[in-house]
């Protein structure tokens, strides 16, 4: 009986050491695959990650291509800036993949660029398997997007400006940035378009519009006076064209001038700065700009206001006829507002709020109607870069710029016309 059990025993133990010889063996069998499954899913989710800023860097470079041939006929310099662009924005998000060099394709009729990259992202346990590398392919094209574009430039020339070399800096910075949006090739003369608005204690629209948009002739205002026994006499005179805003229902918007909707002109502070409708002739901006005085208060708001009805399909019976805003609606176009101020909102004339409040109620009517706005603080106070963040479409280093000299200036300036250019190209 003894014996029996020993050897049941005995049976019992070898049979545990068996079943647990096979779990081990199974489990080993199983691991392998396991492993390398999940080595795949994170290979692939690396080279999916990889892959996209791979992307990202290729739309850049295309970009940077199709800017390039905005500039040169030379193939050589369109390639070697989408290749620049391209490996400054690998090495920038630490990409791993290993790329070949970018095929290009150079369309100049159509002023686009199409561009293809290969790279191959090192794999880790997915080498288990033999499997090295994942390889991926990426495309990006270029062609123009917005093509048309009305802008307008807004410039404070308000007495401040004078001082610190301030209006030397704005001159310098608005002129090359002027000068990089005219450089884009256009199917036609015509699809960009530039407006200069000014403005210091109010708005001089010049002769040629004071009686369209007031319904008044220009009044006379004496400029020096003598004393002849005791009566005064006007022995010089000028004619003052500048004007305040408007009240009623059109007070905050862009109808055209008529009954009840007539631009009022109580002001005897009359900067020489005035308007420039929009044209596609870059000596003409140009000059606006070099001419651009510095005397007065700062009535941000009508600034504001001239910005739009510049740009507005509603006041194109004022504007020549190479000047008339194209429709909100018209296919491929966009317009665009640049306001810039080296100061506080200080001079008011219209009734319902400051100066702050009207241009917060332009603004917002401007965003409504899909206008873009950018816009640059120069040396402000908080409160002028608050009216103006607030005015911009979008966040500060984006839409909004502020600026402490004339470096940072000209760098915001650049970087507007830069983004308008991109916005031309679509990827």
């Amino acid at each position: 009986m003894l014996w029996t059990v020993r050897k049941l025993l005995g049976r019992v133990s070898l049979w545990s050491a068996d079943q647990k010889g096979n779990i081990s063996t199974t489990f080993a069998l199983t691991l392998i695959p396991l492993m390398t499954m999940i080595g795949m899913t994170l290979d692939f989710s690396r080279t999916e990650g990889a892959s996209r800023q791979v992307q990202y860097a290729l739309d850049g470079a295309v970009l940077a291509a199709a800017r390039a041939l905005q500039e040169t006929d030379v193939d050589t310099k369109i390639e070697k800036a989408a290749q620049d662009y391209f490996n400054a924005a690998l090495n920038a998000n630490s990409v791993t993949s290993s790329c070949g060099d970018i095929g290009i394709k150079i369309l100049k009729q159509e002023h686009s660029v199409e561009a293809s990259i290969t790279c191959r992202q090192p794999t880790t346990l997915s080498a288990i398997v033999g499997l090295n590398n994942l390889e991926f392919t990426r495309f990006a094209k270029t062609a123009y997007g917005v093509g048309k574009l009305d802008i307008v430039f807004m410039f404070d020339t308000s007495g401040s400006m004078g001082n610190d070399g301030r209006m030397d800096d704005l001159q310098d910075a608005a002129k090359d940035a002027v000068k990089e949006l005219f450089k884009s090739k256009t199917e036609k003369k015509d699809d960009v378009r530039i407006a200069v608005s000014t403005y210091a204690s109010s708005v001089n629209v010049g002769a040629d519009y004071f009686k369209a948009v007031t319904n008044d002739d220009p009044p006379e205002e004496c400029v020096n006076w003598v004393n002849v026994f005791g009566f005064r006499f006007c022995v010089a005179s000028t004619t003052s064209t500048c004007v305040t805003g408007r009240e009623g229902s059109a007070q905050y918007t862009d109808a055209a001038p008529g009954t009840n909707r007539w631009i009022k002109y109580e002001t005897t502070d009359c900067n020489s700065a005035t308007l420039t409708p929009l044209t596609y002739t870059q000596g003409h901006v140009i000059s606006a700009i070099e001419t651009l005085p510095t005397s007065g208060s700062t009535a941000g708001h009508l600034g504001i206001a001239w910005a739009w009805y510049l740009i507005s399909p509603n006041w194109s019976s004022i504007w020549p006829a190479d000047s008339k805003p194209r429709a909100y609606d018209e296919p491929d176009s966009t317009k665009i507002a640049i306001l810039m101020t080296d100061g506080e909102f200080n001079k008011d004339y219209m009734s319902g709020g400051n100066s702050f409040a009207h241009a917060n109620k332009f603004c917002d009517a401007m965003k409504a109607e899909d206008i873009v706005i950018y816009t640059v603080a120069f040396k402000a106070p908080k409160s002028g870069q608050d009216i103006l963040e607030y005015c911009a479409s979008g966040s500060v280093g984006m839409f909004a710029f502020q600026a402490s000299d004339g470096q940072q200036l000209a760098d915001a300036y650049k970087a507007i016309a830069t983004n308008i250019s991109d916005l031309r190209l679509a990827r």
